[in-house]
């Protein structure tokens, strides 16, 4: 059976000051805390916690303005792209990503046999060493942070050590989650059509062949 597509979102680090993640904690415990609604089952119940919970993470991400924006840095910026397109065809594939001034979402199934995933879901931001997809998320962070803090001159920390997974259910929730990454710098109010964000699946894939799904073309 194929590996399950994930929409792993990575941020800077310190990008969220830790009484936020601390209110988004609190805000997690109180819903869990709560009985699912007739007829919704616990599982679907802790789906929309979960959903809930990523899009005011979400938000706060895209409120941020000023501060740490390395990703805004066209050098930084594209090599997190090329790092994102070398591992496509070595560990996964990578079907949508974007990356913002101080994030990114990536939308990819891990090749067969590398990474499953398995048990309850993880609500929030979960330690990379934790993850299943730790060794995916270990080569995109170590070059990328490496390389980056060469070009920035600059030591020390550079992602978080957290990142959000959400591990895709079916095939309708794959499209919303490819529409949603393309839609993250309109939202942002960065530009007012995915196609013209340079730094996203979206833009690439209209230059390819005019297609405005936002859907990578997947090597053969």
């Amino acid at each position: 059976m194929p590996a399950a597509c994930h929409f792993v979102t990575f941020r800077l680090v310190d990008i969220i000051p830790k009484f936020v993640r601390d209110q988004l904690k609190v805000r997690r415990h109180d819903l869990l805390a709560q009985a699912p609604p007739d007829p919704i089952s616990p599982s679907a119940h802790r789906e929309q916690i979960h959903k809930t919970i990523f899009v005011e993470y979400e938000a706060f991400l895209d409120k941020q303005d000023s501060g740490v924006q390395w990703l805004k840095d066209a050098r930084i910026a594209s090599l997190v792209r090329s790092s994102l397109h070398f591992l496509h065809g070595k560990k996964y594939f990578l079907f949508a990503y974007c990356i913002m001034p101080n994030h990114v979402h990536a939308l990819f199934q891990p090749l067969a046999g590398l990474e499953t995933r398995s048990g309850e879901m993880v609500i929030g931001e979960s330690e990379d060493a934790r993850s299943p997809l730790s060794s995916i998320m270990h080569s995109l962070k170590s070059y990328t942070a490496h390389e980056a803090n060469k070009l920035l001159h600059r030591k020390g920390q550079f992602w978080q050590h957290e990142s959000y997974d959400h591990w895709v259910r079916d095939a309708a929730e794959l499209e919303r989650i490819v529409h949603y990454i393309n839609a993250n710098p309109v939202r942002a109010l960065l530009v007012d059509d995915p196609v013209n964000w340079f730094w996203g699946s979206a833009h690439e894939r209209y230059l390819l062949d005019g297609e405005r799904s936002g859907w990578l073309r997947l090597r053969d």
